[in-house]
């Protein structure tokens, strides 16, 4: 039982009464210490997974094909550029739609003349570049601003993502992997749009084909 403080007659009470309190403080101190520990333990894991998602979502692409193997590419450079897009139906009736042209590399791309310096062929074995094409929504042209939204590569024609490849370059030889159309899934989400830059997220692949991650580019516009 616990000792009363009044009482100051029995001093061999006292004492074993003392004996006995003092493991049982020192017992229900250990749970708190390791709640404690157990918090501070939760709090790290999760500012580290934070960073982690942080980092992840960054300026870098993961690529998979049979040409690169599996590799990261830490996006250097990024462009992206309108050209007017025209459809014919059946009846013979055009329509057009604005089509993004992007460029993301792990080097520094020449956006001098839009895609006859971004096409320059790769200079070492170390560089690598993905491509893909942005349709926006019917009616508009190359002078109609990219617009923030999902662009699907199964879409019919509009909000579409197409004409994805890979531009690597091995031994000396350059190699150009287009993933093919008919078999091409996923998406590339704009995220936002402001003044002359975009930023966006990509899932893309084809097959063995793929990919993915997030990138902000510069849009370049003609004078």
């Amino acid at each position: 039982m616990p000792l009363d403080s009044t009482d100051q007659g029995n001093r061999s009470a006292f004492t074993s009464n003392w004996r006995f309190v003092q493991p049982s403080l020192t017992i229900g101190l250990v749970p708190r210490f390791i709640t404690v520990g157990l918090c501070l333990i939760t709090l790290a894991c999760t500012i580290s997974v934070a960073g982690c998602s942080k980092g992840a979502s960054g300026n870098g692409l993961h690529i998979k094909s049979a040409a690169t193997g599996e590799k990261d590419l830490a996006v250097k450079s990024a462009y992206a550029f309108a050209v007017t897009k025209s459809f014919t139906d059946v009846t013979g009736k055009v329509t057009t739609a604005p089509s993004y042209r992007v460029y993301a590399a792990n080097y520094d791309l020449d956006a001098a003349n839009f895609a006859m310096t971004l096409d320059k062929p790769l200079t070492s074995d170390d560089r690598l570049r993905v491509v893909f094409s942005l349709v926006g929504e019917q009616g508009g042209n190359a002078k109609t601003p990219l617009k923030a939204g999902t662009y699907s590569a199964k879409a019919d024609k509009f909000m579409k993502v197409e004409d994805v490849g890979i531009v690597s370059r091995k031994g000396g030889a350059e190699n150009k992997v287009w993933l093919d159309r008919s078999t091409l899934t996923g998406e590339v989400k704009v995220n936002s749009v402001s003044g002359d830059t975009m930023s966006c997220d990509v899932d893309l692949s084809a097959g063995e084909t793929s990919i993915k991650g997030s990138f902000t580019a510069k849009i370049l516009t003609r004078k």
